[in-house]
């Protein structure tokens, strides 16, 4: 599973890094219909290698030790309950820095609205995913 999202994690990054850059080759980013365009280059690019490096943990091959540890009853609750932890943190601070934009008027409706739908799709995909572990375990 989890060498799955890498790999899905690593080509999209691949995607979309060539995709921005044959965008900028082209020279197809001054007609895209945004505010500024040269920065789809350099947006596309940062997200791109971020995934790939997100991904890039695909290369390297585990041990035995490694595999063991993995697959290891104890190291899985730890790894669940600091990603739990860490998703509820990172959650609230995603909603602070939210309200505080939008207090100062750095945030635009469409912005705003899609960064709450991306907190409440958040929320709904944790309340579904609880409620059928529950009912499969």
């Amino acid at each position: 599973m989890k060498r799955n999202m890498q790999k899905a994690e690593f080509f999209i990054g691949i995607v979309i890094l060539l995709g921005g850059l044959f965008t900028y080759g082209l020279g197809v980013h001054q007609l895209l219909p945004v505010p500024r365009p040269d920065l789809v280059v350099y947006g596309t690019t940062l997200i791109g290698v971020l995934f790939i490096l997100m991904g890039s943990d695909i290369f390297s091959k585990p041990t035995k030790e490694m595999q063991i540890l993995e697959n290891d009853e104890r190291n899985i609750a730890i790894t669940n309950a600091s990603l739990a932890y860490a998703y509820k943190v990172s959650t609230t601070l995603f909603v602070i820095v939210l309200f505080a934009l939008i207090f100062m008027g750095y945030v635009s409706k469409v912005v705003c609205f899609s960064m709450i739908g991306v907190i409440a799709i958040g929320q709904i995909t944790w309340i579904i995913t609880a409620h059928c572990l529950e009912k499969r375990m």
